[in-house]
C-alpha cells in the first residue's frame, strides 16, 4: 500500500506544485486567511468533499472522510503567513507587499489537499473517519488552534498527526521524538521607570538605563543558577528601547524578550524568578518595574504510542531508517501543543533543505524556500497514517 500511496502523490505532483504555489503567492496573515480558505474550500470542493468553513469564528476548516461515527483520526495543516518582505526573487513570490509565507504553512496547506485527494480516491479503505483541520493563525498568539478546539474539533478525535517543513534536515527525510519535542513561549514587556534629567547631573535623577542594563545582565543568571542542569530554558531579551537625546536622561525603558522552557514546571519557576529579579534590581536603583508576560503556546509534547504509528507509517512508504531521524527538542513553538494535550498526538518534521536549488535560509528569513521535492511525500505520509491508524 505504502509504495502505491507514494507513487499516486507523485503522479500529484503538478498539482501539488500549482496549489502550493498559488498559496505562496497570495499569502495572509494570522486572522486574515479569508482568502486562502476560500481556495482550500473550493479545492475540497473539487474532489467532491462539502468541508464546514469558519470553524471557531476564524477562518478555520475542517472537512470529514470515511465511515460515521467511531473514534476519528485527524489530519492538521497550518495555513498563515509571516510579516515578512519576501526576497527570494522567484516567479512566484508574494504579491502582498510585507507578507510572505517563510515558514512553510503554504505547503502544509497544499500537502494537506494532497492528502485529502489521496484518500478521496481510497475511501472505501478507510474503517474509522478521518478529520482534515486546516487551521488559521498559528503564528501570531494566542493561535487558532484553541478556538477551533473550543468548536468541537476534537470530538470523537482519538489522535491527531501534524507536519512541518524543516529547513535544517536534508528533503526526503523526517524527524520527530515522543516526549518533549517543541518548547513553550512566553513573550515579556518590561518597563522600568526613573526619573529623567540633565545627563550632566545624574545625582538628581533616577537612570532607568543603568537599571534596565543591569537587569538584561541579572536575568542570564535565572538558567545558570535557579534551573537544574536537567532543565532546559532560555531567557532572551531583545528590544532595549529609552532615549531620546545625548544629553537626556530618560524618564523610562522599555524592554522585551522571551522565555522558551520544556516544562511547565520550569516555565512557572523562570517567570517567578524573572519578576523578582526585575523588580529586585529596579528597587535597587530606585526605580520601578512593571513586567507584564504574554502568555504563548504551552511545550509540545509527542505521544510515544503516536511517534512509533507515525514511524511505522513512514517505513511502510518505503523511507530508509537512516532517513528517519530522532531529533532533540526544539526551541520554537507550535500550537499544535494544545491538540497535543487533549488527545494522543504527534508531530513530524521533513526535511525540505537542498543546497543545490539554495533551499538553505531559515524560516522566518526572507529569502526561506523549500525544495518541493518534499510535497509528495508528505501528503502521501499524512494519508498513511490516517489509513494506518485506521
Amino acid at each position: 500500500m505504502g509504495s502505491d500511496l507514494l507513487a499516486d502523490a507523485r503522479a500529484l505532483d503538478a498539482t501539488l506544485l500549482h496549489w502550493r504555489r498559488h498559496l505562496h503567492a497570495h499569502p495572509e496573515l494570522s486572522g486574515h486567511e479569508a482568502n486562502t480558505a476560500t481556495y482550500v474550500a473550493a479545492a475540497l470542493r473539487e474532489m467532491g468533499l462539502e468541508p464546514r468553513e469558519r470553524v471557531g469564528g476564524m477562518y478555520g476548516l475542517t472537512v470529514d472522510l470515511g465511515p460515521a461515527g467511531g473514534p476519528c483520526v485527524a489530519l492538521r495543516a497550518d495555513m498563515d503567513a509571516l510579516p515578512i518582505q519576501e526576497q527570494t526573487g522567484l516567479p512566484y513570490a508574494s504579491r502582498t507587499p510585507g507578507v510572505m509565507h517563510a515558514c512553510g504553512h503554504d505547503a502544509h496547506t497544499a500537502m494537506l489537499l494532497g492528502a485529502a485527494r489521496l484518500l478521496s480516491a481510497r475511501r472505501g479503505e478507510l474503517a474509522r473517519p478521518v478529520r482534515l483541520i486546516f487551521q488559521p493563525a498559528e503564528e501570531q498568539p494566542p493561535g487558532g488552534a484553541k478556538p477551533m478546539i473550543d468548536a468541537g474539533v476534537l470530538d470523537g478525535v482519538e489522535r491527531v498527526y501534524g507536519l512541518h517543513i524543516w529547513s535544517e534536515m536534508p528533503v526526503g527525510t523526517l524527524g520527530t521524538r515522543a516526549g518533549v519535542f517543541m518548547a513553550s513561549t512566553d513573550e515579556l514587556d518590561i518597563v522600568i521607570r526613573g526619573r529623567g534629567g540633565h545627563a550632566a547631573m545624574p545625582q538628581q535623577c533616577v537612570d532607568p538605563i543603568v537599571a534596565a542594563s543591569q537587569v538584561v545582565v541579572a536575568l542570564q543568571s535565572i538558567t545558570s543558577r535557579s534551573i537544574a542542569m536537567t532543565d532546559s530554558a532560555v531567557v532572551s531579551i531583545t528590544q532595549f528601547n529609552g532615549g531620546t537625546a545625548s544629553n537626556i536622561i530618560p524618564e523610562e525603558v522599555r524592554l522585551a524578550g522571551t522565555v522558551r522552557t520544556l516544562s511547565e514546571a520550569t516555565r512557572a519557576a523562570v517567570l517567578r524568578r524573572l519578576r523578582e529579579i526585575v523588580e529586585g534590581v529596579a528597587r535597587a536603583h530606585g526605580a520601578e518595574a512593571r513586567v507584564e508576560v504574554g502568555a504563548g503556546y504551552p511545550a509540545l509534547v509527542n505521544d510515544a504510542a503516536a511517534v512509533e504509528s507515525a514511524l511505522r507509517a513512514a517505513r511502510g512508504l518505503g523511507i530508509a531508517s537512516e532517513s528517519i531521524l530522532q531529533l532533540a527538542a526544539q526551541g520554537g513553538g507550535e500550537d499544535f501543543a494544545y491538540y497535543a494535550r487533549r488527545v494522543p498526538s504527534a508531530f513530524v518534521f521533513l526535511g525540505a533543505r537542498n543546497e543545490a536549488k539554495g533551499c538553505v535560509f531559515a524560516h522566518h528569513h526572507p529569502r526561506f524556500n523549500i525544495d518541493e521535492d518534499a510535497l509528495p511525500l508528505g501528503a502521501a505520509l499524512l494519508a498513511a497514517l490516517a489509513l494506518s491508524a485506521a
